[in-house]
């Protein structure tokens, strides 16, 4: 097979016709399948997309489910967000609550009544296919939801508060929840099930209040759902650093904690590849082979092993990895596997990831890419393996000479806070946190990896950002 063919599949899960071809199952998808858990979170690039992808397929496959997706669009957020009145008066997560169990709630309803179009209906079946009908088969999309329900309130009072105690009733009357409920109860007893999938929150989340409150809004209507007879089985997938802030602004923290969390294993990335080599070999008309891995890469890449070269190379999430074979096989000439081709692949990988890295946190974290390029440009050569007295004189220098503006950066040069910036960069997966063990031993602790409390005595840059910024490759002068 001709290396340079070989298409690893698309980086959006939702482009890759080809992904439920070769997806991975896990212990993390089986126990989604069983209805386990209603929140996936993990980073970006985790999985979390094929994950909802092979759900949907799981779920429509069962007898009497009706499967909805909803996935905002970016420009859509930012509409809900961007709204004055949302903004001043209107957008705490009681509001949210109401238009996310409307939405819902709705488009369960038109699901079951399109499918049942050209039978004999009755009760809340007749109910949702006359829904199905008006709407022209789906529901209102996410704005117009929000404005109808926004609008008829504003018409009663100038912000939320002034409805005092009786925001909840206000709520429920505008949104119509009690009608809408009632009848998904009653197809719920009549032996219909119905799923909700929710992904692609993160688009135009901006960290604003606005924001945090419309998801926790979601995560407050799903709750509700859970015990409505378990009636709509609700799959919220969530970046984890945007979970995170959620449960830090909540008082309600305990009723979102049973989530699963996306974990690779090395085995399971490497069989991530795997599959799709094998997907390639059967578009070419070749056979399948049983370890396909070391018929595309070499067995070892200087004095390490491939599988673990590669996987470090990473945080351990596929779209990296598969972003990291893309660069090796594209430019390769040959059938047969390269070190030398895939040690050239790392810098071109090495700046994207770090490129990736500033974007995925440029709402938490804006400027980011500013403090990344005076790393990259002004510490040449530095090694990798820092002790703290080092670590600490380059982010001094950082604080000194590199011009950021925004809140986060500011206070941390005002207290001179080291050890906050080194927990920014930790957080952020750039640095790992070295500890010395006994007999000699050691470990490089990534917040991606385990729970972990840092004490940056010594650090390490990660191995898939020290090409792009520079560093040396071997920890010399120890």
């Amino acid at each position: 097979m001709q290396l340079n063919r070989i298409d690893w599949g698309d980086d959006s899960a939702e482009k890759d016709e080809h992904l439920l071809e070769y997806f991975v199952s896990s212990d993390a998808f089986q126990r989604l399948a069983e209805r386990r858990r209603s929140i996936v979170i993990g980073r970006k690039g985790s999985g979390k997309s094929a994950l909802l992808k092979k759900l949907d397929e799981h779920f429509s496959g069962e007898t009497n489910t009706h499967v909805v997706r909803i996935t905002p669009k970016f420009n859509t957020l930012r509409t809900v967000l961007n709204d004055t009145d949302l903004r001043t008066g209107f957008g705490e997560e009681i509001f949210f609550q109401h238009t996310w169990l409307r939405q819902i709630l709705t488009d369960c309803l038109c699901e079951i009544g399109h499918r049942s179009k050209g039978n004999y209906c009755s009760g809340s079946l007749d109910y949702a296919r006359s829904v199905a009908q008006s709407l022209n088969r789906t529901s209102k999309d996410f704005v117009e939801n929000i404005t109808d329900i926004l609008n008829q309130l504003k018409l009663k009072a100038g912000c939320l508060g002034e409805f005092g105690l009786s925001v909840e009733k206000e709520l429920r009357d505008t949104s119509g929840i009690e009608e809408l409920q009632h009848h998904v109860t009653e197809l719920r007893q009549g032996g219909a099930r119905f799923v909700a999938l929710v992904d692609d929150l993160d688009l135009g989340w901006d960290n604003s209040e606005t924001a945090n409150n419309l998801l926790l809004g979601l995560l407050s209507a799903s709750n509700y759902l859970s015990g409505l007879n378990a009636a709509i089985h609700t799959v919220i997938f969530l970046r984890e650093d945007v979970y995170t802030i959620l449960l830090g602004q909540t008082q309600h923290a305990d009723k979102y904690r049973d989530v699963e969390r996306i974990r690779w294993t090395q085995e399971q990335l490497v069989a991530i590849l795997s599959e799709r080599i094998n997907f390639n070999r059967r578009r070419d008309g070749e056979g399948e082979l049983n370890d396909p891995f070391y018929s595309v890469f070499p067995r070892t890449i200087g004095t390490s092993n491939t599988d673990n070269w590669l996987v470090e190379r990473t945080l351990s999430r596929p779209r990296e990895l598969i972003q990291l074979a893309r660069y090796y096989t594209e430019d390769i000439e040959s059938e047969d596997p390269s070190d030398e081709r895939l040690k050239r692949s790392e810098p071109e990988y090495s700046n994207w990831k770090l490129d990736d890295l500033c974007a995925e946190y440029s709402n938490q974290y804006p400027g980011l890419n500013a403090v990344m390029h005076y790393w990259k440009t002004k510490f040449f050569r530095r090694k990798y393996h820092l002790k703290h007295e080092e670590a600490e004189e380059m982010v001094l220098e950082v604080m000194l000479n590199v011009a950021v503006n925004e809140q986060w950066f500011n206070r941390l040069v005002d207290d001179t806070d080291i050890t906050g910036f080194l927990s920014v960069l930790y957080e952020i997966g750039f640095i790992g946190d070295f500890v010395l063990g006994g007999g000699g031993g050691s470990q490089t602790f990534y917040s991606y990896q385990e729970y972990h409390e840092p004490l940056f005595e010594e650090i390490q840059v990660h191995p898939c950002f020290r090409r792009a910024v520079n560093t040396v490759e071997r920890i010399r002068n120890r």
